[in-house]
């Protein structure tokens, strides 16, 4: 009585479910990429260089604060926003101990002019970069002995910790081209510098604007040679050549999801344009008051493109900005298992 029973009716419901399934007018949903879960803070082989993931803020300044307090012989730092007197302490601690520390500051920048005279009041040689009316030097870049480096989209700002954020820690010829821009911004700002040629590194691009203009045109080149997926977190998408390279991403087939800064009024008028094209694209939900302040790109989940720079007209053409275009499949895994989490928990 309570063995199994045929069911024929069973299988021939499933087989006609099917069957309606593969029907006219039905859109078959995109597969979930599922991606083995990398941890964040390993180092990973990319190329002749050593890159360590650093997504989020605790992240980030655990590096810092780890490079800081080992250097030997010199710091090198050139960053926008400069509010952390425990990070100002590293900086004059190994200045007493005789490492050669250097910064560039943006003069505009009014909120972290106390911290730097701390610096200066101790003999750092600080250096203004020359910004211009309506342009900033918005660039993040630590490098410590030479060999090592920290950059990305953090400020050291006061509440930047809280931040959603991108950041990496290099060794490698990467560090060399690094050291290059940072030797380059010293002439910028009338101090003589020798400025080293580039290294060659394939895997990972260095990129500025201001002098130039590489990150725009590594965007668009990258969202045009796109084959499948494009995934963005971004605090200002405005920038209509970038805008309209997207669009044409998503109208000939490409998986384009973007999650955006809500308080930035700009991302608005993107969002309606991306949902209109058959984007996915919604406004990043904070937990606790935090920003959605990271640049971030990642294209068929191997090239990733990050740094300080926003895809506004003013980021990539007045500014002066830092970005990093890296060749990765492992890189991109670990920086999409953090963009996932803020696109799940911004869902409606």
């Amino acid at each position: 009585m309570y063995g199994r029973t045929r069911r024929p009716w069973v299988l021939l419901l499933l087989l006609a479910l099917l069957i309606a399934s593969c029907g006219p007018g039905h859109t078959p949903q995109p597969a979930a990429r599922i991606l083995p879960s990398v941890p964040p803070n390993a180092p990973l082989s990319v190329g002749d260089d050593l890159i360590t993931p650093l997504p989020g803020g605790p992240a980030a300044f655990a590096a810092v604060e780890s490079v800081l307090q080992s250097a030997a012989r010199s710091i090198d730092l050139e960053m926008y926003e400069f509010q952390r007197p425990d990070l100002a302490g590293l900086m004059l601690s190994a200045h007493a101990r005789g490492v050669a520390v250097t910064g560039i500051l943006d003069p505009s920048e009014g909120s972290s002019q106390s911290t730097w005279a701390l610096l200066a009041q101790a003999g750092i040689r600080l250096v203004a970069f020359p910004v211009e009316p309506l342009t900033i030097d918005h660039v993040k870049l630590l490098i410590v002995d030479g060999s090592r480096a920290v950059l990305g989209g953090i400020n050291w700002g006061r509440h930047s910790v809280e931040n959603r954020d991108y950041d990496v820690l290099v060794t490698g010829p990467a560090v060399r081209n690094l050291t290059r821009i940072f030797e380059q911004d010293l002439e910028l700002a009338g101090n003589p510098t020798p400025v080293a040629s580039t290294v060659a590194d394939p895997l990972i691009q260095v990129l500025v604007t201001r002098p130039g203009d590489a990150i725009r045109g590594a965007a668009v080149s990258a969202i045009d040679s796109a084959q499948r997926t494009i995934d963005i977190e971004m605090f200002v998408l405005s920038d209509r050549i970038v805008i309209d390279a997207l669009l044409a991403a998503a109208r000939r087939g490409v998986q384009v999801r973007v999650l955006l800064e809500p308080t930035q009024p700009q991302n608005l008028a993107a969002l309606a344009e991306l949902r209109s094209a058959g984007a996915r694209a919604q406004l990043f939900k904070p937990a606790r008051g935090e920003l959605l302040h990271a640049k971030l790109a990642i294209i068929d989940a191997v090239a990733v493109l990050f740094g300080s720079c926003n895809w506004s007209r003013s980021g990539f053409t007045r500014n002066h900005e830092l970005d990093l275009l890296i060749r990765d499949a492992t890189v991109a895994r670990v920086f999409l298992d953090r963009l996932q989490v803020d696109w799940s928990g911004s869902a409606n």
